[in-house]
């Protein structure tokens, strides 16, 4: 359907995507995956997202770096994005800083392992 919300999953993990976008999916939301942040910026670029889903620690671009970029950019700078991260509650013995998730500058954001249908609220939180 062409009226359902459009939300960008970007994760660099296969198995976690499919299992997020069908939950998604049948939360009446239109889905379109990427599997890095550059990826991630090619998908927002072809087809404009209602919301994007970003994973933090990805190969070739990470999503802090990622979220940096659409909210520089006037064109995908009011897009909310809620970030994804494993090192939520271990970011002191990580290569992230409580610095980058203030930085980011993301409408809000879940420690994984996610619970898929906190996700979900948390999409149509910021979708309303």
């Amino acid at each position: 359907m062409a009226d359902k919300k459009k939300v960008l999953l970007v994760d660099d993990d296969p198995d976690f995507v499919e299992a997020i976008k069908v939950i998604v999916e049948n939360g009446g939301y239109a889905v379109r995956v990427a599997y890095d942040g550059a990826e991630g910026l090619e998908a927002v670029a072809e087809e404009k997202p209602d919301l994007i889903v970003l994973d933090v620690m990805m190969p070739v671009m990470n999503g802090h770096e990622a979220c940096a970029k659409l909210k520089a950019d006037p064109q995908t700078a009011k897009i909310p994005i809620i970030l994804l991260t494993a090192v939520a509650d271990r970011v002191t013995t990580s290569t992230y800083t409580h610095r980058d998730m203030l930085e980011s500058q993301a409408e809000d954001y879940m420690p994984k392992p996610v619970e898929p249908m906190e996700l979900l609220n948390l999409i149509k939180h910021w979708l309303k």
